[in-house]
Order: structure tokens, then C-alpha cells, then sequence
């Protein structure tokens, strides 16, 4: 019998078990949060990820390296280095060396890159608009308590593989 929208949505009657039902729910609902800001992105020609180096990006101006831009994005992704070439081709943001370690090399925001966010801030603010809509505060705060304690998990685990 359908009867949530998960059952719905995936026109199928029964899952393997609650887990189950639980994970394709968190997928589906994230595939259509993603969707909507790959749509903003794509605006200006941005995928999610290069958004999401912009972002980082933003929060030090003196740059990153390229371990520690790998480590605060939201998805992992193999080929960083090769989203880092495509911004700085793009003059989005450009690589400087470190002036600790000369053999490193930083990535950091241009003032190009800073006023493209700029113009995608209000078409990401239109997203966040449409999510209050549907949650109220305290769903939010139940929303990020349960998907905490997966990163949590997710943390431990790669802990325990390094």
C-alpha cells in the first residue's frame, strides 16, 4: 500500500526495511535540493562544486591549499584540481604561492570570483526561502541533529581509516 510521499514519489509499494525507506528519502530530498542550486549555478556557468570552491574560497582570503579546500567541501570529489584549473582559467580565482612554503601553492578568490557569488546570492536566497516554507524552525534543527549524527558517523569512520 502507498502512503508516504517516498512511496509516491518512487511508486513502490514496500521497502527492504525502514532503513532502507529512510536512506531513499534522504537521497530523493538531496537530488532535489541539488537539482535547484545546480539550476542557480548553471546561471553562470558553474557546476556545484566550482560554487562550492568559490564559496570556501570566500571564507580566506589569503587562500587555501588544495588538501584543506578538499576537505571543507560539501561533496567529495576526485578532481579538484581540475575544478581549480577551471576557475582560474575563468579568472574566478588564481593561485598564488604559499609565504610559508614556497613549494605550496594557495588558491584564492579574485574579485571576479567574489562578485559572481554576489550575483548568485539572491538565487540561492530564493532556495533557502522556498525551504522555510516548507519547515518550520524546529524541523530545521531536527533536520541537521539526524543528519549530524551521519556525518558524525561518516567522520569516525574515515578516522579510523587514516
Amino acid at each position: 500500500m502507498i502512503d508516504s510521499p517516498i512511496h509516491i514519489r518512487l511508486q513502490q509499494e514496500h521497502f527492504e526495511s525502514e532503513v532502507q525507506q529512510a536512506m531513499l528519502s534522504i537521497l530523493v530530498s538531496a537530488d532535489f535540493i541539488k537539482r535547484k542550486q545546480l539550476a542557480v549555478c548553471g546561471l553562470k556557468n558553474l557546476t556545484h562544486s566550482q560554487y562550492n570552491i568559490l564559496r570556501i574560497l570566500k571564507g580566506k582570503p589569503a587562500g587555501y591549499c588544495r588538501k584543506e579546500i578538499i576537505e571543507r567541501m560539501v561533496e567529495k570529489a576526485p578532481d579538484v584540481t581540475r575544478l581549480i584549473d577551471g576557475l582560474v582559467s575563468e579568472k574566478l580565482a588564481e593561485r598564488v604561492s604559499s609565504e610559508t612554503d614556497k613549494r605550496m601553492s594557495l588558491t584564492r578568490i579574485t574579485e571576479k570570483g567574489i562578485n559572481l557569488l554576489s550575483e548568485l546570492h539572491e538565487p540561492m536566497q530564493l532556495l533557502a526561502q522556498e525551504m522555510n516554507e516548507i519547515f518550520s524552525k524546529h524541523d530545521l534543527h531536527m533536520i541537521t541533529e539526524l543528519c549530524g549524527r551521519i556525518i558524525t558517523h561518516e567522520m569516525k569512520a574515515e578516522g579510523e581509516q587514516s
